[in-house]
């Protein structure tokens, strides 16, 4: 932010014209300036994809079915990864909370975190080839469970460094709305095609192990373990320098306030105030579930873990609409009612998805749910609307919590988005953390066989009926129960649009005064 001098404007209030005295005002108060260059904005767009740049998703097939960690084993570990997770987001949100250096609160850890993550995640990946292949095959072999509990919490650590440093910078990369949601409109479009890349890969490479077009003499267990163990790495190594380079030329444009706020203090703020704790709940209870999605669905049911991908192929050129409209619609719509729309509105049309494969059956006599081409086209439909909401969805996710930062910083004048993100992440991760627990519960008790797939076996009947329901009508129930909380949301469009005037008018006079502090102590110097 360019450096603003009280005198002058003293000076222009009292002698100025009318021009002179609108000029200025605009410049204070104009909540549609753009301020982030195209080097960063390019800068930024490949370091918001390579936070997504990995095979995470896959990791539950990994954990069952190649490094082959016991079920009840999984739950234990959640329960003590549950409280090391409250533990830690605590402790490392504190700390960025009071953070002040000269790269600024975020920056820092963002450096920090980038290459240690992507070391210990290599590790984990790797973790098949320390062990024998007779400790492999022994789900109880306890070094194992250690070396695979102690991995994932470092990595945990790390993550929460990450991911709160990362959450509090980008509402602190431009003071001005229409410039950050135009910023977050564009990366996270680039994100969604970019950090698809490791997942396709391996997507297509399970599906043609499993299904004999490559590698048929081959142990197709064994090609599936090397295929993970190649790429796995591979994506973490690129994501971590990838990440450091870029906090290198980061930039934080909204001034933290030179007084520190006390631990305490940050979290009455956030728990006492009726928009935080609205969206905190929501986001809390939209976390529960069962921990088995659609992509579980379509490689233990169908034998297709592209089926996403090849549904979605018309969906493609639908994806650009919510993305490139979202500018608009915020400036008809607040950020509350873009974000309601967002989570809820294709997770709702798995419902009417959800009765056609359970209770409409085919000419073999079992439901469609089970037949790839039966589910082809509804599915296809099913992306396209997704496809549509998804860039309003994903812009209003980051969009809502930086909307929040903000609203702090206007009612109470400092901003602690570290502690903000701690708190909305441990509300989600609470929830979270019991589905880890349940997870493997309810894979036993629908009868889920961990070595079906990389052995090309189907799950039993009642297995694919329940992980059908899982994956569809009860992740609907989930996001329309955690959306209700939403109405207790209070900022709307003209109270928005109100605190955004205000607040860039307060932060020339805050960097003004951080100014001549750094001025006072060079001439102490």
């Amino acid at each position: 932010m360019s450096r603003y001098s009280l005198p002058e404007a003293q000076r222009i209030s009292q002698t100025g014209t009318d021009n002179e005295v609108n000029r200025k005002i605009e410049k204070l108060v104009n909540v549609d300036r753009r301020v982030v260059s195209r080097k960063e904005t390019i800068g930024y767009m490949l370091f918001d994809a390579n936070n997504g740049f990995n095979i995470d998703g896959h990791k539950s097939l990994f954990v069952d079915s190649i490094l082959k960690i016991d079920l009840k084993k999984q739950s234990l570990f959640n329960a003590i990864g549950g409280v090391w997770d409250i533990v830690d987001d605590f402790a490392i949100g504190s700390l960025i909370e009071r953070t002040r250096t000269r790269w600024g609160k975020f920056v820092p850890y963002i450096f920090a975190a980038g290459i240690p993550y992507a070391f210990f995640a290599t590790i984990y990946w790797l973790l098949p080839t320390i062990f024998s292949q007779e400790h492999i095959d022994n789900l109880n072999y306890i070094p194992k469970f250690i070396a695979f509990m102690l991995l994932e919490m470092v990595m945990e650590a790390f993550s929460t460094f990450k991911s709160i440093a990362v959450s509090g910078y980008l509402s602190t990369i431009t003071p001005y709305p229409s410039d950050r949601r135009r910023l977050l409109a564009i990366s996270k479009y680039f994100t969604i095609i970019y950090s698809r890349i490791p997942d396709m890969i391996i997507e297509f490479m399970l599906d043609f192990i499993t299904n004999g077009v490559i590698f048929k003499n081959q142990d197709s267990a064994e090609m599936i373990k090397l295929s993970l163990m190649i790429v796995g790495p591979l994506t973490v190594i690129i994501s971590g320098v990838v990440v450091t380079w870029y906090s290198t030329i980061a930039k934080e444009r909204v001034h933290q306030s030179i007084e520190r706020p006390s631990i305490s203090q940050s979290l009455k703020v956030v728990f006492a105030n009726r928009p935080v704790l609205a969206y905190m709940i929501s986001s809390s209870l939209g976390s529960f579930g069962t921990g088995i999605s659609t992509n579980n669905y379509y490689r233990w049911v169908l034998f297709m873990t592209t089926f996403e991908t090849i549904a979605g192929i018309p969906s493609f050129f639908f994806q650009p609409i919510g993305f490139s409209q979202y500018n608009k619609l915020s400036q008809k719509y607040s950020t509350k009612s873009l974000f309601m729309v967002g989570q809820t509105f294709a997770k709702t049309l798995y419902i009417p998805l959800w009765f056609y494969g359970m209770f409409i059956k085919g000419k073999d006599g079992k439901p469609l749910f089970t037949n790839r081409w039966a589910m082809l086209p509804p599915t296809a439909v099913w992306e396209i609307c997704y496809a549509i909401f998804w860039g309003v969805r994903s812009v209003s996710q980051d969009e809502i919590k930086n909307e929040l930062n903000d609203y702090i910083e206007w009612k109470y004048g400092y901003r602690n988005e570290a502690t903000l993100s701690m708190a909305s992440t441990i509300f989600g991760k609470i929830p979270g953390r019991i589905n880890g627990i349940l997870e493997p519960m309810y894979k036993e008790w629908i009868g889920y066989d961990q070595t079906a797939y990389p052995e090309k076996r189907p799950q039993p009947e009642k297995a694919q009926k329940w992980i059908f329901s899982m994956a569809t009508i009860i992740t609907a129930i989930v996001v329309l129960i955690g959306v209700m909380p939403m109405f207790f949301y209070n900022i709307d469009k003209t109270m928005r649009d109100k605190m955004y005037s205000e607040l860039n008018a307060r932060r020339a006079l805050t960097a003004e005064q951080i100014n001549d502090e750094y001025d006072a102590e060079k001439a102490e110097d």
